[in-house]
């Protein structure tokens, strides 16, 4: 075989080869849910309708059952705690409406159920004293349950890890964030410098049962993304508020109550109304965070008939309730209207890339200015005086969102067990 025929027949194989294909975005998936109260008051503690006694009846796995088709499959399950863990009901804070407590042991409730972090910062975090809060965060440490939160007691923040690729956790009281910016700001930096690719912030505060977020909501939600986080998630209200998209970050300003045992009784009609807040955030073959995407998935947080009381089984919801929901939402969202409800999908909102796309400006060409043919000079006569030409005169050559119509209303750290601001990281699920 001539070394032509050789070459010939290796091209040939070449090109029957299989093109390698092209490296496929990583994907994430993370699902927050709203105030969780594993327990109670100590005065209802042996009540038939306390959360204590629906736990002796029904186990640990109960309370989430409903809803572990979702969160048993995304990478990590982030709730706001909003009691203390302890044993003892000792340093008991005076002069509280309500002091939230749970066994240690209900921690079981959370590692049954594929929830493996949470926020602890919020104004229950410290309704047994700092010795209710180590406790909590002592029970914590033995379930594996990763936590984040800062206050006067505790500075830390969470790292989730999963591959190469680091996602950043940090939390805070708005009221205690607004006095301690250097704390946060801190914060923020040093996850950038652990090698974090995105960052979120949780932040607990706002209105009691407000349909509407407030300023100082905004102005701390702003000012994590200004510092770098690019998503926010907001706790405290009791009820689903707004969103915005502020600087290619989502902010979500209150996710409503899930698992809460602090109330027997349903205040208002749209405390039922919840929802997980699942993000899937993308990352290219290098690590390089690219965007993020939100689906809604409306869900009630209790079952029973009556709709005034709390079995404290929240569950995924359909038809009217998830529409009302998605409403609720709309209601605080000004800017932009919410993608709908569809049936076994949920609310799937916009993609929303990391950076913004830089608008070409149109380019506009320059009017040619038109040019006057050349006159062709008179041939004379010899005898005929010349008739002048006559003079050559040139030629000059979206809409606003609809309104929607209202819903109607029907830090010092304890020396010997954490270190300031120290992060701590997860494996994926």
């Amino acid at each position: 075989m001539s070394k032509f025929s050789r070459l010939i027949l290796i091209l040939m194989v070449l090109c029957c080869l299989p093109l390698s294909a092209p490296a496929e975005n990583q994907k994430i998936v993370v699902t927050f849910i709203g105030d969780c109260t594993l327990g109670g008051e100590d005065r209802i503690r042996d009540y038939s309708f306390s959360f204590d006694t629906i736990l002796q009846k029904n186990g640990y796995k109960y309370f989430f059952k409903k809803v572990q088709s979702v969160i048993a499959k995304d990478d990590l399950t982030v709730a706001n705690l909003e009691c203390v863990l302890s044993d003892s009901s000792s340093g008991k804070v005076r002069g509280k409406t309500y002091n939230f407590r749970a066994p240690t042991k209900f921690v079981k409730v959370l590692t049954s159920s594929s929830v493996e972090c949470v926020n602890i910062v919020n104004n229950h975090t410290l309704d047994y004293g700092n010795a209710g809060m180590k406790s909590t965060v002592v029970a914590l440490g033995n379930a594996k349950v990763k936590w984040f939160g800062t206050n006067d007691v505790y500075n830390r923040t969470y790292i989730y890890t999963k591959g190469k690729i680091k996602i950043g956790f940090l939390g805070a009281e708005i009221s205690y964030f607004e006095k301690n910016k250097d704390v946060f700001k801190k914060q923020v930096d040093d996850l950038k410098k652990a090698g974090c690719q995105m960052i979120v912030g949780v932040m607990h505060g706002g209105v009691e049962y407000a349909t509407n977020r407030d300023k100082p909501q905004e102005r701390v939600a702003h000012q994590m993304v200004d510092w770098g986080c690019n998503v926010v998630i907001g706790h405290h209200p009791h009820v689903l508020q707004g969103m915005e998209i502020y600087k290619q970050a989502t902010i979500c300003y209150s996710i409503g109550n899930f698992v809460f045992g602090g109330n027997k009784l349903i205040k208002k009609k749209r405390a039922l109304y919840s929802a997980l807040f699942q993000f899937t955030f993308t990352f290219n073959e290098k690590n390089k965070y690219l965007g993020q995407q939100l689906n809604i998935l409306p869900c009630l947080i209790s079952g029973d008939p009556s709709r005034t009381k709390n079995d404290y089984q929240p569950y995924l919801t359909q038809g009217t309730d998830a529409n009302f929901a998605i409403k609720l939402i709309q209601r605080d969202t000004p800017d932009f209207i919410l993608k709908p409800y569809k049936k076994g999908v949920g609310a799937v909102q916009a993609y929303l890339p990391a950076t913004k796309k830089a608008t070409a400006k149109p380019t506009v060409k320059p009017t040619a200015k038109p040019t006057a043919k050349p006159t062709a000079k008179p041939t004379a006569a010899p005898t005929a005086v010349p008739t002048p030409l006559p003079d050559v005169t040139a030629t000059p050559a979206v809409t606003p969102a609809p309104e929607l119509t209202p819903v109607p209303e029907t830090a010092p750290t304890p020396a010997a067990t954490l270190t300031p601001g120290e992060p701590n990281a997860e494996q994926a699920k």
